[in-house]
Formats: C-alpha cells, structure tokens, sequence
C-alpha cells in the first residue's frame, strides 16, 4: 500500500513537471523559439541528469525548470528566460528575450551551455531580493551587493555554480552575479 502510494506521489510530480512543458506552449515561448530558435525546443526534464531530474521533479512540481516569465528590463512587459536546445546538433543555450508591447523580442543573454544542459535550470527572483557575490570567490574587488529593481533569473548549474541575471538599471542591460558555488 505504502510503495503505490509513493509511486502515485512519483507519478503526479513527473506529469506535473511533464504538464510545464505546456505552459511554456500557452505563454507564447513556442512561437518565440520557432521565430528566433529554429531548429530548437524547450530543454525538457528528461533530458536532465538523473540526479538534477530527481531535484527537479522534487522542487519544480508547480512550474517549469526551463522557463521564466516575468519583467526583467522593469518596463511593464513580460520577458522571457529559457534553457534551449538544438534538436539537431544538441546545442545547448540559455537565453533572455526582452520583450516589447508588441511581442517582439530581442536577445539580452544567449549563453552556450552544452557542457551542462543535463543539470541546469532556472527560476525568478522577485524583485526586491537582495544579491551578492559568493563569498567563495576570491576577488580585492568584490562588486557591491545590488537590491533587484525588477524580477532577475536564477540560473544554477546543479551542484556547481548559481548565477543570478539581472537588469542594471543604470548601465541599462543584463548583467550577472555569481551567488553560489
């Protein structure tokens, strides 16, 4: 009784994870892609590691591990982050689009991350939320913390390194911090 519970438990979070992949279908993602990223799609939980699909199914049940949506440029419209890849070569890229009124996009980030596609995945940062660098990076020249003005993206290669992306409102473009390692 006890393993077909857990085994129902299992199943509901890999079809809810599995189910995300759709959302990313309602908000629009897929056409992005199509237009900007032929040849790609949505980097999808199967194709992680297993010990980042294990994380993913146990902490993404709700939303997509590939996919956010939100203002990161703080001009009122939703952009996007995803993690893509080719379906061809098996390219791996992370991009930002920033989105316009009008629903046209363009790249603020598109990063190679093939080395490691099976264990990335991303999330928002609310705005607010206050960043640092780690303190396990050596530097004289530590950068000053910044207090997110608008939602940022967590990108975190599981197990090896946590970059925070977000909107320099001054410099006016996407810029990165290192939090974690």
């Amino acid at each position: 009784m006890r393993r077909a519970c857990l085994f129902n438990v299992f199943l509901a979070l890999t079809l809810s994870v599995g189910s995300s992949r759709g959302n990313a279908q309602r908000d629009g993602i897929d056409k992005t892609i199509l237009n900007d990223f032929p040849g790609f799609h949505v980097l999808t939980v199967p194709e992680r590691d297993p010990d980042t699909k294990a994380y993913v199914l146990a902490h993404f049940s709700k939303r997509n591990p590939s996919v956010v949506r939100a203002d990161f440029d703080g001009d009122g419209h939703l952009d996007y982050a995803a993690l893509l890849k080719s379906e061809k070569s098996g390219v791996a890229k992370f991009v930002i689009l920033l989105c316009s009124e009008n629903e046209q996009c363009k790249k603020a980030c598109d990063e190679d991350i093939t080395s490691y596609a099976g264990e990335a995945f991303i999330k928002a940062v609310p705005i607010g939320r206050r960043v640092s660098q780690t303190e396990a990076i050596d530097t004289k020249d530590n950068p000053t913390p910044v207090r997110l003005s608008s939602t940022g993206i967590e990108l975190t290669i599981f197990e090896k390194v946590t970059v925070v992306y977000y909107w320099n409102t001054k410099h006016k473009k996407i810029e990165t911090i290192q939090t974690g390692d």
